[in-house]
């Protein structure tokens, strides 16, 4: 399936401007989510009215998702575009399904759920789905990138 673009949360660009937000110092997560979660661009940090959408932790998936490894805040296509990106993240269905999956939000991991900064988010499909036992649900990049600000 083709995921959509990741689309940023309104206060990600101030925070990566404020340092709040730091592309190369930050350990960043990467949670999949329900249909009640709908893109609220006011929403800035990663509490309980967006923990309260993220699928049921069990059967292959874990609650916070799981941690983006490999990435990189490297020159893009162009001099004056800046590519981040980070490896695939997998999941496997294991001792049951994964249910109701739509989304995935990428955030910045903190102690305190203060400092939990949404970066961006993406609509997996149009309509949740089911990730059955045994089988596995990719996310990759795409050739460009996670993102690409100009």
């Amino acid at each position: 399936m083709a995921a959509g673009a990741w689309t940023f949360y309104f206060e990600a660009k101030k925070y990566l401007m404020t340092g709040d937000i730091d592309l190369n110092g930050s350990v960043f997560r990467m949670t999949l989510h329900t249909s009640a979660n709908t893109f609220d661009g006011t929403k800035s940090v990663y509490n309980a009215s967006i923990s309260g959408t993220e699928v049921a932790a069990g059967n292959g998936y874990a609650a916070n998702g799981q941690a983006l490894t490999g990435v990189t805040w490297t020159a893009g296509a162009n001099a004056s575009t800046f590519r981040f990106n980070a490896n695939s993240l997998v999941w496997t269905a294991t001792g049951g399904n994964i249910a109701n999956i739509k989304s995935a939000i990428i955030w910045v991991s903190a102690a305190a759920t203060a400092n939990r900064r949404l970066l961006c988010r993406s609509q997996l499909t149009t309509a949740q789905f089911t990730l059955n036992q045994n089988n596995t649900l990719t996310i990759a990049p795409s050739a460009t990138g996670i993102f690409n600000l100009v």
